[in-house]
């Protein structure tokens, strides 16, 4: 008999909430410094890394060091192996943030790389184009299959209560109530229908990608024939796309360019990184919600 009582979902929920507030409140604080030192293109250089550290070091001298998380303790939960009697060992935590701070990067990194090497023909000459064909569309699956797998966790989640964050599964980490009074068996049935109704979702959503990959591959031979005509033509034209107007970010040429509401134009990438870390337009600083920046379609 466990001599303790497994958490609630509502109370999993509460605690990892209030852990990413303070993650974010750290990871902003930490862009503050770096953009007044070292200026705004050398923090987006760094902003992965930063982010990676940031969270990194708060379940380092956390939960690694044998204690709860800020947003634990709010709640009153502690962490402990599948018996529900002691804590997870060291090896175990460790393995648990090394996954949910570095999996999701190293895998993505890995499958790109995995995916530039077999797009050349030099590296696997006796292999035919049929063949890489598929061997590339396997590997574009297996890439894509991390949001969908960290979707059905979260639909387990709610389903049967357990394991609110990927890399807790792999590492078989529960949670249960630190105090007496939170103690209840009772699972809120309301959880059970928000995972039914994410299973729906999650099933819709595969079902419509499909679809539509399957007829993006059918007018693949189409759209191809059509871009060769366009550049061709462009170059007999004599045109060539804009290469004066820089983005105030990264100081390189605009690429999808995008507007603030104020009318400043930055890199579609540049200025979502920038609102990651601050509402507000990098040049005049008036306030800017990431919903509110406007793609310029047709614009170069």
């Amino acid at each position: 008999m466990a001599v303790f009582v497994e958490a609630n979902p509502p109370e999993i929920l509460r605690a990892s909430q209030k852990d990413e507030s303070y993650i974010n409140t750290i990871k902003n604080e930490l862009a503050d410094i770096v953009q007044r030192l070292f200026g705004n293109q050398t923090w987006l250089k760094v902003q992965w890394l930063s982010d990676l550290t940031c969270v990194f070091l708060y379940y380092t001298l956390t939960t690694l060091l044998d204690n709860q998380t800020l947003g634990e303790e709010y709640v009153g939960l502690i962490q402990v192996n599948p018996t529900l009697r002691a804590l997870p060992s060291k090896l175990t935590r460790l393995t648990a943030i090394t996954l949910q701070v570095l999996g999701p990067r190293l895998f993505s990194q890995v499958m790109k790389k995995l995916d530039t090497w077999l797009r050349n023909p030099e590296n696997i000459p006796d292999l035919t184009p049929k063949a890489r064909d598929y061997i590339l569309l396997l590997t574009e699956l297996i890439h894509s299959s991390s949001f969908w797998v960290g979707r059905l966790n979260l639909v387990l989640f709610y389903m049967y209560g357990k394991y609110y964050r990927l890399s807790q599964r792999m590492a078989k980490i529960h949670y249960v109530f630190a105090t007496d009074y939170l103690k209840t068996e009772n699972y809120n049935p309301t959880f059970k229908f928000i995972g039914q109704m994410a299973l729906t979702h999650l099933v819709l959503l595969l079902l419509t990608n499909s679809i539509t990959k399957w007829k993006n591959g059918s007018s693949k031979n189409n759209s191809s024939a059509i871009s060769v005509v366009d550049s061709s033509s462009e170059k007999c034209a004599g045109t060539s796309p804009s290469t004066t107007a820089k983005c105030s970010l990264c100081w390189d040429s605009r690429k999808n360019t995008a507007c603030t509401p104020c009318g400043h134009l930055f890199c579609w990438q540049c200025i979502l990184q920038w609102l990651q870390t601050k509402h507000e337009c990098p040049l005049c600083r008036e306030s800017v919600q990431p919903s509110r920046i406007v793609p310029l379609l047709n614009y170069e």
